[in-house]
């Protein structure tokens, strides 16, 4: 009754630019406008920190130093004494400023125009649905036909693992706080309400909450899978992923099994700083948690959109956080 109930709640990705979403099984740089140097790859994100000061006023416009904008991952005295980096346009895997310079935009919007900017096969869909429908929701058994569509396509995508259900959301934070709800019903409705915290790993994108101070008791952190930074004198890849899935469930015996939920990680941690996973790593760490009747998140959120490393790893998920 619960596995059909939670069947029909399940998880994936939007209809939009920055998009995020859930699928579940279960419950579901700079350069010139005539070259891009080889440190370009890099350098459109230094550029919105160490250079946005040069952005100053020009042709007699009035800059935007002291602008009326609060801007995520910006210190907020940035917008009252320096003038921010004011993004104009973009063509193809390029940006443009205010100024006319030239940036490779390597991160992709934020991991989210694999298509790069102006697309005309994206212009022209969004535009054919702006004049048809340009906003619908999706509350009490309503919905649209591209959403139906779209969802469709998502669970086609994935053949390793089939998915149940698309749950549409507007971001990647939104799809992973999505998840958190989705688990915790998924258990209320086996009655093992208990079974209410989160595992992740320190140094990842669920880390990021201890940065501002939000209370989050029920998230639990484990060791980071950075091979090069943290393994042993002497300890192979394996060695070192048998110890993290050791600490792991000695981490899950202290906290009790019947009271975590889920196991949260990317395939690549991205936010730590592309890391891979060392050698038998999510083996080993899936032995753990199916040990415990825990769930596996996947959070593929900047991972590349399909199968990624889900499938070459072996990672068999329950719930998965997607984005493009």
């Amino acid at each position: 009754m619960a596995y059909r109930l939670l069947r029909s709640k399940v998880t994936a990705n939007p209809f939009s630019f920055e998009a995020a979403g859930l699928l579940s099984r279960h419950v579901t740089v700079s350069g010139n406008s005539q070259a891009c140097s080889p440190q370009c790859c890099t350098a459109f994100y230094r550029q919105a920190s160490s250079e946005v000061s040069l952005q100053t006023e020009q042709g007699g416009e009035k800059g935007y130093k002291g602008h009326d904008m609060l801007a995520p991952f910006t210190a907020g005295w940035q917008s009252t004494d320096l003038h921010p980096l004011v993004i104009e346009r973009s063509e193809g895997s390029y940006v443009y400023d205010s100024n006319g310079k030239k940036y490779l935009d390597a991160l992709a919007g934020l991991w989210c125009t694999a298509l790069g900017g102006n697309e005309p096969r994206l212009v022209e869909a969004a535009t054919k649905q702006l004049n048809k429908l340009p906003f619908y929701h999706s509350f009490w058994n309503r919905t649209t036909r591209p959403s139906l569509d779209l969802a469709k396509e998502i669970l086609e995508i994935f053949t390793a693992r089939k998915m149940g259900k698309v749950f549409f959301t507007n971001s990647g934070s939104e799809a992973n706080d999505s998840q958190v709800k989705l688990v915790w019903y998924y258990f209320n409705a086996l009655g093992r309400p208990n079974k209410k915290k989160f595992i992740a790993r320190t140094k990842s994108l669920q880390n990021l909450h201890q940065k501002f101070d939000l209370p989050a008791p029920f998230v639990l952190h484990t060791d980071c899978p950075h091979y090069w930074r943290f393994h042993l004198p002497g300890e192979t890849e394996e060695e070192f992923s048998t110890r993290l899935a050791n600490n792991l469930e000695n981490l899950i015996l202290k906290e009790g099994p019947d009271t975590i939920a889920a196991f949260i990680a990317e395939p690549v941690m991205g936010a730590g700083g592309v890391i891979l996973p060392p050698k038998t790593y999510f083996e080993k760490v899936q032995a753990v948690i199916e040990k415990y009747d825990i769930l596996f998140i996947a959070d593929e959120l900047i991972s590349i959109y399909g199968e990624s490393l889900s499938s070459t790893e072996r990672i068999i998920e329950e719930l998965k956080s997607q984005n493009k």
